[in-house]
């Protein structure tokens, strides 16, 4: 016949684990909470209106409103958007609600690209906009913020429906996007966190 097993002498290496999984977790939780994540994209052909859709998405570490105000930084955004090489707010609501900005990109392979858009502006949840003018003839889409973590990191939301106003290969303009707004989509995280760092 088996010895019974002593309840006690059991608990204790339990407790003890118990007790090292709750330090171990507050011990890596200011790692988690700053830990990148990767990109997610995807990019469609509309057939309708023979243009590129882009749908990207991104988990970023800080408030709303810290990757809001980079989301809306036009002066901020050559540090972080590929081949931008200047960006200018034409007009401007004077009570924030929308503006009017010009745009100059430089992507290899392609003609220099001159775009004006118009932005309406929710903050810290939405940011769309628009083209009135320039060299795209569909340039509109939105970014759209959405808090996770109760409240303390963004699930970030990019969808865009692009044409130029001039005939480029598909593949070209295709592989540019593919490159670019991954670049993109990080280059908005690491802002943001720099941000968040600071406060």
């Amino acid at each position: 016949m088996l010895p019974r097993a002593n309840s006690t002498a059991t608990m204790k290496p339990m407790r003890r684990a118990s007790r090292f999984a709750v330090v171990l977790a507050a011990f890596l939780a200011p790692a988690l909470a700053t830990a990148q994540s990767e990109p997610s994209l995807r990019i469609e052909h509309d057939e309708a209106r023979d243009a590129m859709a882009v749908h990207a998405s991104i988990d970023i570490a800080a408030s709303p409103q810290i990757v809001f105000g980079v989301i809306t930084d036009c002066n901020r955004a050559p540090k972080f958007v590929p081949n931008l090489e200047s960006c200018r707010i034409l007009h401007k609501d004077p009570k924030g609600r929308w503006e009017v900005r010009e745009t100059i990109l430089n992507i290899t392979m392609l003609p220099r690209i001159r775009a004006v858009s118009r932005s309406e502006i929710e903050p810290p949840r939405r940011f769309a906009f628009h083209k009135v003018g320039g060299d795209m003839r569909i340039s509109e889409g939105a970014w759209r913020l959405e808090p996770i973590a109760k409240g303390k990191a963004t699930r970030v939301h990019y969808d865009a429906l692009f044409a130029l106003n001039y005939p480029v290969p598909r593949f070209l303009v295709q592989s540019a996007a593919y490159r670019d707004i991954p670049t993109l989509m990080k280059g908005v995280e690491r802002e943001s966190l720099e941000d968040a760092a600071k406060r």
